[in-house]
């Protein structure tokens, strides 16, 4: 039996983007959130328990959720600059 579970994002949205094609559908998608510690903490974990069971992962707010089979390695970028740490996570879609 496999357990899907979800990485729910709760928090306050921020700006958005949507790039779509008709032919294709979305193209491109970004969405930022304000979270608390706990908000944010939770998020983390439940993407960390997607992706160390090797099933595909998903991040879902209110009606909308994005999944996919992420590829190995993920990437993850670090970089700091004045007063702001950013820790970005990049995944690629498996093919």
């Amino acid at each position: 039996m496999v357990v899907l579970e979800m990485a729910k994002i709760s928090g306050e949205p921020g700006e958005m983007s949507l790039k779509f094609r008709s032919e294709e559908g979305i193209e491109e998608f970004e969405q930022k959130f304000y979270l608390e510690g706990r908000e944010a903490a939770a998020f983390l974990r439940d993407l960390a328990s997607e992706i160390e069971a090797g099933n595909k992962i998903e991040a879902a707010y209110g009606s909308w959720s994005i999944s996919m089979q992420p590829q190995l390695p993920i990437k993850i970028e670090v970089e700091y600059e004045k007063d702001e740490l950013e820790i970005e996570i990049k995944i690629k879609e498996r093919p």
